[in-house]
């Protein structure tokens, strides 16, 4: 009896996982024919879904990050790479050098060097890793010098920019040299008009007190004059008096 419950525990267990393998092997090859097809959306959802009921099927999350890699999702699509990694059946050296592409694709040719140079150690026969290894330096080394001449580029604008400022600030000091020197200018002007203007009034009231002085010594003479004049009518009238006063005896 108990030989039988074995038997069908067994059998009852055998048909469980021949059903979930059935279910998995249906499912990877519907994703399959998806992705040889071109409808890389499809084959993302069927791989993810298989992936999520088997996490531990590293060639699963491989065909999942070929996916993502198609549908231009580069992050997942190396993310996937990395959980196929764990397996040690997976062709590393093939792994690697999909994730040197993902990275490729990224532009982020310092990581794309090292997955394919971990591509080439791990298989030194693998032609198309050396080719894109070359390849990707080549990238690398223009990148850098791109990147130096916008750096450069960087600088110089701000040089420029600074240079330009310097100019503001020397042209606006000079602004402020000029009114402050007009200003000073303008001052001694008005200092020198002033003084000009006193002396001026008071040279007219120098001249105006001469004038006075003159018109009174003027009239101080012509008093004297009148005066001498007068004395001199007395004397010819008191002389005139006296010879019209004489008798002939």
């Amino acid at each position: 009896m108990k030989k039988i419950i074995l038997i069908i525990t067994f059998c009852i267990i055998a048909s469980n996982l021949f059903s979930l393998n059935y279910e998995k092997v249906i499912k990877n090859s519907k994703a399959n024919k998806e992705y040889n097809n071109g409808d890389y959306k499809k084959a993302e959802e069927l791989y993810k879904q298989n992936s999520i009921k088997y996490p531990d099927d590293s060639k699963i999350h491989f065909n999942l990050g070929d996916a993502y890699y198609k549908n231009k999702q580069y992050d997942k699509a190396i993310a996937g790479y990395q959980n196929s990694i764990k397996d040690e059946t997976v062709d590393k050296s093939n792994v690697f050098y999909n994730i040197g592409d993902a990275y490729f694709q990224k532009e982020d040719y310092q990581k794309a060097l090292e997955a394919y140079k971990n591509s080439i150690i791990l298989n030194s026969n693998n032609k198309d890793a050396k080719y894109n290894y070359e390849l990707t330096k080549q990238y690398l080394q223009m990148q850098k010098q791109k990147q130096n001449q916008q750096n450069q580029n960087q600088d110089s604008k701000k040089d420029n920019k600074k240079q330009k400022q310097d100019q503001k600030q020397d042209q606006k000091q000079k602004q402020e040299q000029q009114d402050k020197q007009k200003s000073q200018d303008d001052e001694k002007k008005n200092q020198s008009e002033q003084e000009e203007g006193e002396d001026r009034k008071q040279e007219a009231q120098q001249s105006n007190e001469k004038l006075k002085q003159a018109e009174r010594i003027l009239e101080a003479m012509q008093r004297e004059e009148d005066k001498n004049q007068k004395e001199k009518m007395k004397k010819l009238l008191k002389k005139e008096r006296i010879k019209s006063v004489k008798k002939n005896w």
